[in-house]
């Protein structure tokens, strides 16, 4: 016999700590950021390295935060459809 449904705290808890990782990359990119630019650092590795930051670094992790957020809302909606599965 084959067992389906899903534990609807566990996704709950799942969803929750998808977003607040998400949140955590969010608040480094901004950190991150914040002191690249206000560190003095010139000169052409000072230019290739913000560029670097900005075009590819900074880029993936914000691919890394919608990731997680989207990986929250999955949860989110996989525990929103077995609870309307359950109350039939």
């Amino acid at each position: 016999m084959t067992k389906l449904g899903a534990d609807v705290e566990a996704l709950d808890t799942l969803s929750r700590k998808f977003d607040e990782e998400s949140g955590k990359i969010q608040q480094a990119i901004t950190m991150i950021a914040s002191q690249l630019s206000a560190a003095w650092w010139e000169g052409p590795d000072a230019q290739r390295f913000r560029e670097d930051w900005e075009s590819n670094h900074r880029q993936a992790l914000q691919r890394l935060g919608e990731a997680l957020t989207q990986a929250a809302n999955h949860c989110r909606t996989q525990a929103n459809q077995q609870r309307e599965v359950s109350r039939g």
